[in-house]
């Protein structure tokens, strides 16, 4: 979300060869090479932490990150307790108020290695109006990533399904059923695409901009933003504007986010199935091959007890 690979300008040497072609052009035009980005891949990004900061260097910040999500979960809860709070405002409230928290992981995250503890790394309090914006963007778009498809699955019928009257269903009442449930998840992954990512990539985008000076960036990146950056000591605000830090993101940087993003999915699938798999077989072992039909269709009588 931040990387911006720097462009290489060069002049090409005179080659040992007097009859080279090379040697022959009296006014050697210069090269210009684009490196390849870090994050290209994750063998790559996961080398160059490496090299910065051995083995742990995967987890730098993930003390800020436990903790920050501790306090969003807490913050959420309480909220959520008010009756005057609507319904999907307490996580936008419970994103906003520790936005400095998740500003300094951001730069822990995209900075050089430090031996400063977290604590000493966050943020002045007066940086929060510059980021609170862009975090309640992002809490905005996340819930309407969920509300929509849940208001949309409750017309569709799909939370009055009866688990017992499920294995009635005629064919093609379970394939519209099916229809149904993977339209859902269509939306989902639509809703997360135009609404959710963008929203983060710039978030991202704005906390970069107010990282340091005195701090080294991890991998390289434009720090005015294409000039769009003004620093305060010259009247500007000193943090991209949010439309800037979307524009700014160019569509080979898309391309590989969301490259990483179907890299993380794919993972995702396989370790659940995996697990799925072993739950599986955990199950067909207790109960034995002949009786797994009956535990996972469920007890077809309403009276039913688990005794041991």
């Amino acid at each position: 979300m931040v990387e911006s690979p720097q462009a290489l300008l060069y002049e090409p040497l005179d080659a040992i060869d007097p009859d080279a072609p090379i040697n022959k052009n009296t006014d050697p035009e210069l090269v210009l090479v684009k490196q390849k980005p870090i994050t290209s891949s994750f063998r790559t990004t996961i080398k160059h932490l490496q090299s910065k900061a051995g083995f742990r260097a995967r987890f730098r910040g993930i003390a800020l990150f436990v903790v920050y999500s501790i306090l969003l979960s807490m913050a959420s809860t309480v909220l959520r307790v008010f009756p005057f709070v609507p319904r999907g405002t307490a996580p936008v409230f419970a994103t906003v108020l520790p936005a400095n928290l998740s500003l300094a992981w951001t730069h822990i995250v995209i900075s050089d290695p430090s031996p400063k503890p977290w604590f000493r790394r966050l943020p002045a309090a007066r940086v929060w109006k510059k980021v609170a914006g862009p975090s309640a963007v992002l809490a905005i778009a996340e819930q309407l990533a969920v509300l929509i498809p849940e208001v949309v699955a409750i017309h569709a019928g799909l939370f009055n399904v009866n688990p017992n009257s499920a294995a009635d269903m005629s064919p093609a009442e379970k394939r519209i059923m099916a229809l149904k449930g993977f339209g859902i998840f269509a939306l989902c992954a639509v809703l997360g695409l135009i609404l959710v990512v963008p929203a983060n990539v710039t978030l991202t985008r704005v906390q970069a901009s107010l990282l340091s000076d005195d701090e080294e960036s991890i991998v390289p990146f434009d720090r005015s933003f294409g000039g769009k950056v003004i620093p305060e000591i010259v009247g500007g605000t000193g943090v991209v504007g949010l439309l800037d830090a979307w524009k700014t993101f160019d569509w080979s940087a898309r391309v590989r986010l969301i490259k990483a993003y179907v890299k993380i999915f794919a993972m995702q699938m396989a370790l659940s199935i995996l697990f799925i798999g072993v739950a599986v077989a955990e199950l067909i072992l207790v109960v034995g091959k002949s009786d797994i039909n009956k535990v996972i269709s469920g007890p077809k009588d309403d009276k039913f007890f688990i005794t041991s």
